[in-house]
């Protein structure tokens, strides 16, 4: 069965929404062999299947409980989907292995998706890890900036 441009986003949308602002990593939007190709802190995390979407949704709503996807752009053809979103949510939990800060944070990116057969084959994150940073105050502003 052939999947158009628009039902591969729809099922982006419902996988990611679920996953990130309910905590169900939805195995029946996955392919078996599903690859997430993200990386956390310089570090690739890549395994077939889920764990690795469960490892990377876990880490983040253990440290933001609260948190919450907010998709801003979606493009989409053939077997590929694009979405720039913005994630928001308290760090309670210590972001990334460091001490909760207890700041709101914003953490924003782009994920690539690649599906087959209508479930996601394989994805793709750009994630601004250096903004991130400089919320927690790990790394400081560039000079000028706000509160720099």
């Amino acid at each position: 069965m052939s999947f158009t441009p628009e039902q591969n986003n729809a099922v982006c949308i419902e996988f990611f929404e679920s996953a990130w602002n309910e905590g169900n990593v939805r195995e029946d939007l996955l392919s078996e062999d599903a690859v997430d190709h993200s990386q956390v802190g310089g570090k690739t995390v890549s395994e077939p299947g889920a764990g690795s979407f469960k490892h990377i949704v876990g880490m983040f709503r253990h440290a933001m409980p609260d948190v919450k996807l907010t998709i801003e752009d979606e493009i989409y053809t053939a077997d590929k989907v694009v979405h720039r979103w913005r994630l928001n949510g308290t760090d309670t939990g210590g972001v990334m292995g460091m001490p909760p800060s207890g700041k709101s944070l914003t953490l924003t990116g782009t994920t690539t998706v690649r599906l087959q057969d209508g479930k996601i084959a394989e994805r793709w994150a750009n994630v601004d890890e250096l903004g991130l940073l400089q919320q927690l105050g790990v790394v400081p502003p560039p000079p000028g900036a706000p509160g720099a």
